[in-house]
């Protein structure tokens, strides 16, 4: 049972750098696309909101959060209907 366990922790331990290049690859991508959006549309509140939530989406990002970065720059996408 010990060796299960250990063999466990090991794997993860051995996946989490791909788990975590994985997520920032996806915040890079998502933020370039928001940013092209954003600058393509017109002045506006819709804008503003978008902005607002790039903005929350890189602050997710930059603190590791990758899936709600992600999840906010995928709104800010939706709010300019590009996504």
């Amino acid at each position: 049972m010990k060796f299960v366990t250990i063999a466990a922790v090991c794997a993860a331990i051995a996946l989490a750098p791909a788990a975590y290049a994985s997520g920032l690859a996806d915040c890079v991508q998502m933020g370039k696309k928001a940013n092209e959006a954003i600058s393509a549309a017109q002045p506006g509140t819709t804008t503003d909101a978008a902005k607002a939530e790039a903005q929350a989406g890189r602050s997710y990002c930059a603190s590791q959060m990758y899936a709600q970065g992600v999840a906010r720059y995928s709104k800010a996408l939706q709010l300019l209907g590009k996504g």
